[in-house]
């Protein structure tokens, strides 16, 4: 090491040498420290710029803060809502489901399209644009397209593209793309993941759409603006007088809205994986300093007593090492800070391809960077207090005097000498662990640690793929899912099965309502399914396969536990479609489902409750593959048809999306994962190895091969690795089960699930990373000078 300079004082000198001499240990403790704080620096920065990237882009471009919808309103009810004291901005406009048949697609495409003012940029919900340019007033067949949908489907400006709208072919030129904050998150009716290759929102004009749908001088949408300190509630209730004359289905707030809910319920994920993972790492990190500190304090009583002779005080001797523990952090700070930033603009990039934004910049803030700062340093001085109060309880007498030897003859020590068919060795390792139990203990911990944190991460596959089979094998079994413009009568199904290649239908029939229990409600589905269906059937989460009640209500435990009601009690149903219904129904079943969150009744008791003859919105189709395309082509002919969509194509998708999220995601936990238990397992090999070198040359002297000693050293270890993997994988399970649990929302549960496979590859990580961490420590065994070892006291 080169030579220091004179001005510095003693203490200061002997901390950079002690830090020149413990460097690989100090290297081992900065990887841990790092991924705590990159951790603590990526969620919350990435929470932070989420919140500041959607706050600025609703303000800039409008978003509404309430939306209503009837089944038609005539224009002149906008200013009678603009009246209602609280509303600042109110903008009627036109929406219709539609089916595309998109070039290069054999299946159609559903897409929702939007009116546009005659001015053409709307108040509310501003459109951001993107390329190309907007819709000219006095051409009919000009749209603007999502840039997503445009993007996956392989549309540019200037392409033609067929649509069904209202039973009414047309050819539309797309002039643009443009994003909306109405989209963040776009997804199609049933779906839990983005498919914009097969989903499109497209903008026409006002008059056109109008025209298209018969509905000139009317509206069926009405989007709401609210001034600052508005009671939001207040408002809705009386929007929804308004429209109730007119087919109004509720107004919701803007939390409500299917795109900001995703995106809520993304950042409430962000907040849990925060509060959970960071402190296992940092909790290690603490007492990977505290053993370092621990076993350098033990290494030098002799200088620790002259220092107290030679005048130094307990508090400046007791400085020192804390001085030597935060110096020990500092890179693991600053690594931390680079690491953070770097995995929080990374992350932000997966964000962009799922949460829609014209613009998401990554920024933690300096707060985030002193705050993790803050409490790595005050973790890093917990860890090592105890070695600094032991300190400054030392005399100078006491230090100097060479330290008690272990005493072995009782407790397990005395059991382990009886055992005599131990070789010497293993004898040796035994009493090693035995002597040092806290420190075993711990490390062991440390190890469990690792291995809990790696099950989590990789258990998070294991949720969603049991998740995705019970959507897609179990529950949805169909095809093909349609939904009707109009609700129709059993004729529609009668015209599908006698497609070619048809060989099942199913209806199912949904209309939107209010829930209502005591002073709690929720607008959300009633849908009627058939009991005896197999294409679209009911699974529990716990109860597995069962069926719609005979009477009464089966509601989603989502449902239920927002209403909070229980089997046998009361809900008011009022029903917004049709004829508008209200009743009263008891609550029969509750449904443990994956996703949404519907109330269900048999498909024959909705007609009753509607007062009308069973009539269906939808079906579900089982078809013959080899007749595909020819059902595509009729279907894209069809003029009852409103949407569409493909099982198959849903899977695939959901499974590309997780697979490419949970894959980023399990590789960065790997690699966290493998950090802690190098650190731990390096440090302690150090650790052994300084303490028991002279021992250990002692025995190659006195006849004992290199690989016998080698055993003693390394068996220590492994005995403290094997003693962590059961507490690891009982720690990764209930981790795994709590992070589940608190991913879960109101938009869906995630089922648990552990498989043992994923289990058995946690347990070979670890020891992979434990055997490298070893081979480092053997390595250095090897090269001891044993005559350089021997004259060493320590």
């Amino acid at each position: 090491m080169v030579s220091l300079p004179q001005w510095m004082g003693a203490l200061d000198r002997k901390l950079l040498r002690d830090i020149w001499r413990l460097r690989s240990q100090a290297l081992a403790i900065a990887l841990v420290i790092a991924a705590g704080i990159g951790m603590v620096v990526m969620s919350f920065g990435m929470m932070r710029s989420l919140e500041a990237t959607r706050d600025a882009y609703y303000d800039r471009y409008r978003f509404a803060d309430i939306f209503a919808s009837a089944k038609r309103f005539p224009e002149s009810l906008i200013g009678d809502v603009r009246a209602i004291d609280g509303v600042s901005i109110v903008e009627g406009r036109l929406t219709t489901a539609a089916t595309l048949d998109v070039p290069g697609m054999a299946e159609p495409v559903t897409a929702i399209i939007h009116s546009l003012p005659a001015t053409g940029m709307p108040r509310v919900n501003a459109l951001v644009l993107r390329s190309g340019r907007m819709p000219d007033p006095r051409q009919p067949d000009e749209v603007l397209a999502s840039e997503k949908f445009a993007d996956a489907a392989r549309i540019a400006p200037g392409d033609m593209i067929e649509a069904l709208v209202y039973g009414k072919k047309q050819n539309l030129r797309v002039v643009g793309t443009v994003l909306s904050p109405e989209y963040v998150y776009a997804i199609g009716p049933g779906q839990i993941f983005p498919d914009n290759r097969r989903f499109g929102i497209l903008w026409m004009g006002e008059e056109h759409l109008a025209a298209a749908l018969n509905s000139t001088n009317a509206y069926n949408e009405a989007l709401i603006r609210l001034e600052r300190g508005a009671a939001e509630q207040d408002v809705i209730d009386r929007v929804d007088v308004l429209l109730e004359r007119y087919g109004g289905r509720g107004a919701i707030p803007r939390r409500d809205q299917i795109s900001d809910r995703f995106l809520a319920n993304e950042m409430v994920q962000l907040n849990s994986m925060t509060a959970i993972l960071p402190p296992i790492f940092l909790g290690v990190a603490a007492f990977l300093i505290n053993m370092v500190l621990s076993r350098l304090v033990e290494s030098e009583r002799e200088i620790i007593g002259l220092l107290t002779a030679f005048g130094y005080r307990s508090r400046t001797i007791m400085a020192h090492y804390a001085k030597l523990a935060l110096v020990l952090s500092l890179p693991g700070l600053v690594m931390g800070m680079m690491l953070g930033n770097w995995m929080g603009r990374g992350l932000a990039g997966m964000f962009q391809k799922y949460y829609v934004f014209p613009f998401l910049n990554y920024r933690a803030g300096f707060d985030v960077y002193f705050v993790s700062c803050l409490v790595a340093i005050l973790v890093v001085l917990i860890g090592a207090a105890q070695t600094v109060r032991k300190i400054g309880k030392l005399t100078a007498a006491e230090a100097m005097r060479p330290p008690v030897p272990p005493n072995y003859s009782g407790g397990f020590a005395r059991l382990i000498g009886k055992i005599k068919r131990l070789d010497e060795p293993t004898r040796i390792i035994l009493r090693g662990l035995v002597r040092r139990p806290v420190r075993t203990l711990l490390g062991a911990f440390g190890v469990a640690a690792a291995l809990g944190l790696y099950v989590t991460s990789a258990g998070s596959m294991d949720n969603v793929d049991l998740m995705t089979d019970m959507l897609f094998n179990q529950a949805n079994r169909a095809d093909v899912n349609v939904t009707f413009a109009e609700p129709r009568d059993e004729r529609v199904l009668f015209e599908l099965a006698r497609l070619p290649g048809v060989m099942r239908v199913e209806p199912v029939r949904s209309v939107s309502a209010t829930f209502r229990a005591g002073h709690r409600s929720r607008t959300e589905s009633l849908t009627g399914i058939e009991p005896a269906g197999d294409l679209n059937r009911l699974i529990d989460m716990d109860d597995g396969l069962t069926q719609p009640p005979v009477r009464g209500l089966m509601l989603s435990s989502i449902l239920s536990g927002q209403l909070g009601v229980e089997i046998g009690d009361k809900v008011q149903v009022e029903i917004t479609d049709g004829r508008r219904p209200h009743l009263t129904m008891p609550v029969a079943d509750i449904l443990k489902s994956p996703v949404a969150n519907p109330a269900i009744v048999k498909f024959d008791q909705l007609g009753p409750i509607m007062r009308e003859t069973p009539l269906a919105s939808g079906a579900y189709l089982s078809i013959d593959p080899n007749h595909a395309e020819t059902i595509y082509r009729q279907l894209k002919d069809m003029p009852i048809i409103a949407g569409f969509s493909r099982r198959a194509a849903a899977l695939t998708g959901i499974e590309e999306t997780i697979g490419e999220t949970m894959g980023v995601v399990s590789l960065f936990n790997t690699g966290f994962a493998a950090l802690i238990v190098f650190g731990v397992v390096y440090n302690n090999a150090r650790i052994s190895l300084a303490e028991r070198a002279r021992d250990l040359v002692s025995l190659r002297v006195l006849g004992y091969r290199r690989p016998e000693v080698s055993y003693i050293l390394l068996g220590e270890l492994a005995l403290i690795v094997i003693a962590g993997l059961p507490l690891g994988i009982v720690f990764g399970y209930y981790l795994s089960r709590y992070l589940t649990a608190s991913m879960s929302g109101d938009l869906f549960i995630l089922p648990f699930a552990l498989s043992a496979e994923t289990v058995a590859v946690a347990v070979l990580v670890v020891l992979v990373t434990a055997a490298i961490s070893a081979l480092f420590v053997r390595s250095r065994l090897d090269r001891l000078d044993l005559v350089t070892v021997l004259k060493t006291r320590e």
